[in-house]
């Protein structure tokens, strides 16, 4: 029963409110330029309750907007990362494209070094193999006996002598370069072309010879070239001279040469090979 009783008693207090609340938003519906002091009462109830409810809804509404905008940048950054890498690649081959064309035509500076009238093919190859060293001493192209290549066709790169074909296959050769120390090229000397002498490859890859005449006035900074005797045409760039010393009987003028081609760095090369038709 006491249950009951007090059941009703909320009914009852609950119903005054809700007709109180209606007959002031009835009351204040109306245009007036003041508030009464039950409206300000209400309002100082009402305002904070709708500020909060207003920055709930605000904050709800900004982290939907939030979640949906993170998915669609997301997605936004994926595609571009996918348009970078594209770029990327573009870049990387058209490097290797420039690079590429600037060795061929480096290749094609390297045939001043042979004669008009040397009846010779020229032949441009990529270099596959290499010996285990840190030098090009031995190494193989990607051309041979399919394309013209001949053992002991002269090898070169645009700033000078490389070597030589030791081997020959269908479609590959093995080259031995003039820094392995099974080679050797006879030289003159380019300021003074009576100053010759014979230049070698070493184990240490460094190119030392000596001169025929132990009284030829060469010093460092000379350029040597080939003379012409032996395989190699005259005139192709061999090195520098950057050590000039007598042999310990006097009897011989020594020089160690740096090679005009890096040796450690060859990518493709240019083959000489005989005009055998």
């Amino acid at each position: 029963m006491a249950r009951k009783t007090s059941r009703n008693k909320s009914i009852i207090i609950v119903t005054i409110i809700a007709v109180i609340l209606i007959a002031v938003i009835i009351f204040t519906g109306t245009k007036r330029e003041e508030m009464t002091a039950v409206e300000r009462w209400i309002g100082n109830i009402i305002t904070p309750v709708n500020n909060i409810m207003y920055n709930i809804s605000q904050m709800t509404g900004q982290g939907l907007y939030s979640i949906f905008n993170f998915n669609k940048i997301a997605n936004e950054n994926e595609l571009l990362k996918k348009e970078i890498e594209l770029l990327e690649k573009e870049i990387i081959q058209i490097k290797l494209d420039r690079d590429e064309l600037e060795e061929l035509r480096g290749l094609k500076f390297a045939l001043n070094y042979i004669e008009e009238d040397e009846d010779f093919i020229p032949i441009a190859a990529n270099i596959t193999a290499k010996s285990s060293s840190n030098w090009f001493d031995i190494f193989t192209i990607d051309v041979g006996e399919n394309q013209g290549v001949t053992k002991d066709s002269i090898i070169l790169a645009s700033n000078g002598l490389v070597g030589r074909v030791y081997d020959v296959g269908g479609n590959w050769s093995k080259v031995v370069s003039i820094i392995d120390s099974n080679s050797s090229v006879s030289f003159q000397v380019l300021r003074n072309k009576s100053y010759q002498g014979i230049i070698s490859g070493s184990i240490t890859n460094e190119l030392k010879g000596y001169l025929f005449d132990p009284n030829a006035e060469v010093v460092m900074g000379d350029k040597l070239i080939t003379s012409g005797l032996g395989m190699y045409p005259k005139g192709i760039m061999i090195g520098e001279v950057i050590e000039v010393s007598k042999s310990s009987d006097q009897l011989l003028k020594t020089v160690t040469v740096e090679p005009a081609v890096n040796f450690q760095r060859l990518n493709k090369v240019l083959v000489i090979s005989p005009n055998t038709k």
